[in-house]
This record gives structure tokens, C-alpha cells and sequence, in this order.
């Protein structure tokens, strides 16, 4: 299975990787209906049971864009069939030897006979397969704001919303306990809690998806990631730092990194922590300040209430990156980094939050 990295927000897991600045950047670079084919199609696998590597984030020549259920696949998708096939081939040779050709759905019996055209016939049927999107589907995917997109991103984030749940529903049940309330108490909250969190992680992150697709989102992305750089190039300056760093970037790659890699890893999950938790507490404080307007709480619980919801997350994200850092010791892939991660992230979402109401008790 395609290994995944997530961040913490207020007590949801979300797909980092989903967040990468560098995935929209791509969308709008040449070639960027391609690129989102390449997503679409890696997703489709994904959803239907199937492992997925997506090499060809290496640039490889010549190498597949993804390797799906152990089958290797290069992915083509331009405006027509014969297009789409022809780039397929260099010197009358197909490039892509022991590969299977992946084309847009619309455009598959003609890349079959356009194949069996340029090479052995036999061979075309089990060479080329149909994409799981349409070529003007790919295009749209690309874009924000069309029906395509969207439900390219309710599925991204609708395999973050299982994690989402999960967390929430442990969290909300630690605190419930944790406030003198009953077992049954607690399950009731805990439920309704986990819901809400996995609504929102959908509804919210379609949302910080869509923004990032524009050029407003892409340029708040490259305005945190130019902040953030320094700061983690000095913290992987020093041996301390290193040691510290190096075993979460490789957790969230899914395979071991280190130097200028390392380095990326943790500014691509830095940024992707930044936005989502911009996001999701302009979400909470929203709703705190609107509660407020319609006279559901006063303005000195909805300052409460803010703060604490904005420290919760903030909590949850250290708390889980502490947490994965110490769990990539469990001689479990995969399971002990995520489990140190949910761990580390309810501890820091409860006492984060926790410690600002207990300020602001202080002050009654």
C-alpha cells in the first residue's frame, strides 16, 4: 500500500502528501492534465485494494509512473488518441518495454488499433489499458472549481477521514474521561465528536484543496514555504537536529532519507501542516465568533474557546510528530509510526487545549 504520510489537526489526521504544494505546482506546470491523470488513476487503484508505489516522482527515464498491484504503468494522456500513443514510442520503438500503456477511458479502442499500427498487433490489447478518467476529466481535475476536481477531492480526503475518525473518537474520549465523565458518557461524546471530525476533515480539506489549485492558494503556499525553509535547514545544521529530524522525514516519505531529501520531506510536511492548521482554526474560530453573534456563548468563551481550539491544534501537530519520531522505533513498519503519531497527537491536542482553559480559569 502506498505509504502515506499525515498530520494532526485538532485532533484529525490528514494526508499531508495530499497537501504538497508541489502537486499543484505540477498542475499548471506543461504537462499538468497528465500529472493529474497520474493522481486520479493511483487513486483509483488505491480505493480498489491495490498497492501503490508511485515511482515516478524519481524522473526516472523511461520509468514507470507507477507501479499498481505489482504491474508497472506508464501513464499518457493528451488531447487525442494518436497523440497519446505516439508519445509512447521513440524511433519507431515503444519506449516503455514491460510497462502497460494507460490512456484516457475515451480515448481506449482507439490507442488499441493506433498501438497495433505502430507495432506487433497481438500485443496491443494486453498493452494498453484504459485509465480510470477521461481525457477532459484529467483537465478538469487540474482545475478548481468544477465537478471533476471536487470529486477528485472528496476521495483524497475520504481516505484521511477513516484516520480522522479513529483519532477523534480516542481523543474526545480521553478528554470526556478525563473531565469525570461516565463510560457511557464518554462513548456518546466521543461518537458524536468523531463524526463531526470526519465531516469537517472532508468538507475542510476539499476546501484547502480547491484554494490550493489557484493562484492565491499557490502563492500562500510559497510564501510559508520560504518562511519555513530556513527554519529547517538550521534545525538539520546541528548533530542534535539531525538525529532528531532525520527518522520523521523519513516516516513521512515512507523510506529512508537523509541530507537534501530529508530537508524537503520536512518543509513539504511543515507547509502542509501550516496550511491545513491555518485552515482548520479559521474553521473553529469562525464558528466560536458565530455562536457568539447568535448569543450561544459570550465573547469571553468564545476567546476561550478559540484559543484552546487554536492551541489544541497546534498540540496535535507536535504531539504527533514527536509521536511518529518515537515510534519509528517499533519494529513494526509503518503500524509503530502512526501509532506514536495518534498517541503523540491526543496527548498534545488534550494538553495543549487543557492548558488554556486551565488559564483562563485562572482569571474567574
Amino acid at each position: 500500500m502506498e505509504k502515506r504520510s499525515v498530520v494532526i489537526v485538532n485532533g484529525a489526521a490528514v494526508s499531508a502528501e495530499s497537501l504538497n504544494q508541489q502537486q499543484w505546482t505540477k498542475y499548471h506546470a506543461k504537462g499538468g492534465t497528465g500529472f493529474a491523470a497520474e493522481d486520479a488513476n493511483a487513486m483509483h487503484d488505491f480505493l480498489h485494494g491495490k498497492s501503490v508505489d508511485k515511482v515516478g516522482r524519481s524522473n526516472a527515464l523511461d520509468g514507470p509512473d507507477r507501479i499498481s498491484g505489482g504491474v508497472a504503468i506508464q501513464s499518457k494522456y493528451y488531447a487525442s488518441a494518436k497523440l497519446s500513443v505516439d508519445s509512447a514510442f521513440r524511433n519507431g520503438q515503444y519506449r516503455y518495454q514491460g510497462m502497460k500503456l494507460e490512456v484516457p477511458s475515451d480515448q481506449y479502442e482507439e490507442a488499441v488499433r493506433r498501438f497495433a499500427e505502430l507495432t506487433d498487433p497481438q500485443t496491443a490489447r494486453q498493452t494498453v489499458i484504459k485509465g480510470s478518467v477521461t481525457y477532459k476529466e484529467a483537465c478538469n481535475i487540474a482545475k478548481a472549481g468544477n465537478l471533476d476536481s471536487i470529486k477528485f477531492d472528496v476521495k483524497t480526503q475520504s481516505v484521511a477521514c477513516g484516520i480522522t475518525c479513529g483519532l477523534s473518537f480516542i481523543v474526545s474520549y480521553a478528554k470526556a474521561v478525563h473531565d469525570g465523565k461516565s463510560h457511557g458518557e464518554a462513548l456518546k461524546e466521543a461518537g458524536k465528536a468523531s463524526a463531526k471530525a470526519g465531516m469537517t476533515t472532508v468538507a475542510l480539506g476539499v476546501a484547502t484543496q480547491q484554494l490550493l489549485r489557484t493562484t492565491v492558494g499557490r502563492s500562500a503556499a510559497a510564501a510559508v514555504t520560504h518562511a519555513i525553509r530556513p527554519v529547517v535547514n538550521s534545525a538539520m545544521a546541528t548533530g542534535l537536529g539531525r538525529a532528531t529530524l532525520t527518522p520523521v522525514a523519513s516516516a513521512m516519505a515512507g523510506k529512508q532519507v537523509a541530507g537534501a531529501a530529508a530537508r524537503s520531506v520536512l518543509t513539504a510536511g511543515a507547509r502542509a501542516n501550516v496550511i491545513t492548521g491555518a485552515t482548520f482554526s479559521a474553521a473553529a474560530v469562525g464558528s466560536n465568533i458565530y455562536k457568539c453573534c447568535k448569543g450561544k456563548m459570550s465573547a469571553g468563551e468564545c476567546a476561550k474557546e478559540s484559543v484552546a481550539d487554536v492551541a489544541g491544534i497546534g498540540g496535535g501537530m507536535a504531539g504527533f510528530s514527536a509521536g511518529a519520531a518515537i515510534g519509528t522505533f517499533i519494529p513494526i513498519p509503518v503500524v509503530g509510526t502512526l501509532a506514536g503519531g495518534l498517541i503523540g497527537g491526543a496527548i498534545g491536542s488534550i494538553a495543549s487545549s487543557s492548558a488554556v482553559k486551565g488559564f483562563f480559569g485562572l482569571f474567574k
